[in-house]
């Protein structure tokens, strides 16, 4: 069972590292930036979930620097390959950016639901309200604060409904884990997997779809407007 987790984990790792790296090339960033970057959407979530709430389980340093050598040791090549996959193909790298954009969100998405069932399991003994927000800052955290570095409005607050499909997944895992399964050694796998495949169902659904939370004002439209009446 824990083989399975840790596989499990190891993938959301290298999804979310080659996100992060993706991301920080397409805004030039140098190689530092490129890893930096790519251990902040990995690791930036748990650090601040574990700074929040890590002494409610006796965690006294956030978890990333205590237990995680290998992931993080796992997470720099990942974003070394990604680096020299795009230095060595740079002009096939750029010709093909809507292609590299597709794949970058498949990755977040499978990331996201590894990161929100290890943030909801983590802080399942706190309750379902805890332990849903810990899942969502651990899932999003990292993207956010990358996003801040990269002065970028995060992606989480504007667009295809990312933060409500990572509160939905992490809701699965706990009334799998903590309700319908209590107790059973599959709990995990199973809370893990429903997790994983609730969050990419709704993210893949939600680029298809072009499914968003609605806005107070679109200023894109009404500037799209103007210049349509504008050319008339």
């Amino acid at each position: 069972m824990e083989l399975v987790l840790d596989i499990i984990n190891i993938v959301g790792i290298i999804s979310f590292a080659a996100a992060g790296a993706m991301i920080a090339i397409d805004k030039e960033t140098d190689l530092f930036g490129v890893i930096f970057l790519s251990l902040i959407t990995c690791f930036g979530g748990g650090m601040l979930r574990d700074m929040l709430a890590g002494q409610a389980i006796g965690r006294v340093m956030p978890i990333f620097f205590t237990d995680l050598k290998m992931e993080i040791i796992v997470c720099v090549l990942t974003a070394f390959a990604v680096f020299l996959i795009a230095f060595v193909l740079k002009d096939k790298y750029v010709k093909e950016e809507a292609t590299v954009e597709k794949i970058n969100n498949v990755l977040d998405a499978l990331g996201l639901g590894v990161f929100a069932s290890v943030g909801t399991g983590a802080y399942i003994a706190l309750g379902p309200f805890v332990a849903i927000v810990m899942g969502l800052i651990s899932s999003v955290g990292g993207s956010i604060i990358r996003d801040v570095i990269l002065r970028d409005i995060p992606f989480v607050l504007r667009k295809r409904v990312y933060a409500v499909a990572c509160i939905v997944g992490s809701g699965v895992y706990y009334i799998i884990v903590a309700v319908f399964m209590k107790g059973m050694a599959s709990a995990d796998i199973v809370g893990t997997i429903s997790c994983m495949a609730v969050i990419f169902a709704i993210r893949m659904c939600a680029t298809v779809f072009r499914w968003n939370m609605p806005k107070a004002i679109d200023f894109s439209k009404i500037k799209a407007a103007e210049q349509s009446n504008k050319m008339q």
